[in-house]
């Protein structure tokens, strides 16, 4: 006979043999050192904080009576501490016990796996990144850090160029101008004036009508002249592009302007003006000059409305 001490005090158990053990099973082994310790099923309940039912469920082992069979083996742990009882006999007779040939398995498995996984040699290892990945990796660090510590500048400029590159592939792109004489400029008849011309107004328009060369043909001369007296004038300093829509959607210019070339239009208002590279072009509505900047957005494309 041996001294036990638990949580209920020092009592005397007598050890188990191990036939009896082999012969008992779970529930009987928990009985048999609860009442060694003569304690009744209600103390160890409340000591444990579980409903007798369940202990006596277990000593009878009724296992379909518990939640499931982990909770049975959890309970009988709980009830082995508390009695000072080795677990391990009694966790064997109950469900869920690992077998022998199964965990044999599990720890051949365990030591494949353990093999097969690379080590450490030397301070190296196969599982370390190739130095290509690695110098990918520092590209792209200093890559970061450079546009960290770009100035704005230099993105204002990368973006003009863009917008460049985009003005010029949509003016590529457009199609031929209309063979229906749309954008031809529109002639007006002159009406002479009933009173007396002041002398400023003509100088005024004299300024607006751009420099001609010497040699340029008298056609050319009528041509720039006609344009003026028109509601658009538009006279191309670069290649761009323009397109006009008049009131109900019928487009009365939509093509290249060319070097120095001059075009002037009339059209059913309101008319919506969509300027390509506008930068490059100088715009007159109405015989006054238009200013583009405030009208531009990304790429250098302008839009407007001219209303009266």
């Amino acid at each position: 006979m041996t001294e036990r001490v638990s949580e209920f005090g020092t009592s005397a158990a007598l050890p188990l043999a191990e036939a009896d053990v082999a012969e008992k099973t779970a529930g009987d082994m928990l009985r048999e050192a609860r009442e060694a310790h003569g304690l009744h099923i209600e103390m160890v309940a409340a000591a444990l904080k579980v409903p007798p039912q369940k202990l006596l469920a277990l000593e009878a082992n009724d296992i379909a009576s518990l939640p499931d069979p982990v909770f049975a083996r959890a309970l009988a742990s709980s009830v082995c501490r508390a009695l000072r009882v080795d677990p391990a006999p009694v966790l064997a007779k109950l469900p869920g016990a690992q077998r022998a040939p199964l965990a044999e398995t599990n720890r051949t498995l365990n030591a494949r796996v353990v093999s097969d996984t690379p080590r450490w040699n030397g301070g190296r290892s196969g599982g370390l990144p190739s130095r290509a990945l690695l110098t990918v990796v520092v590209l792209l660090l200093i890559g970061a850090g450079v546009l960290f510590w770009m100035p704005q500048s230099a993105f204002d400029q990368i973006g003009a160029s863009v917008g460049r590159l985009t003005a010029k592939n949509e003016a590529e792109t457009m199609p031929p101008p209309d063979q229906g004489g749309v954008s031809e400029p529109v002639p007006t008849q002159a009406v002479a004036p009933t009173g007396p011309v002041d002398a400023a107004p003509a100088a005024g328009v004299l300024a607006a009508v751009p420099a001609v060369p010497a040699s340029a043909p008298l056609a050319a001369v009528a041509n720039t002249s006609t344009a003026i007296s028109q509601q658009l004038v538009f006279v191309a300093r670069e290649e761009c592009w323009v397109t006009v829509t008049e009131a109900g959607g019928k487009q009365l210019l939509r093509r290249s302007l060319q070097v120095g070339e001059t075009v002037g239009l009339s059209g059913t208002l309101p008319l919506s003006v969509v300027v390509g590279r506008a930068s490059a072009v100088d715009v007159q509505v109405n015989g006054k000059p238009y200013d583009l900047k405030p009208v531009t957005r990304g790429g250098g494309v302008a839009r407007f409305e001219v209303k009266s």
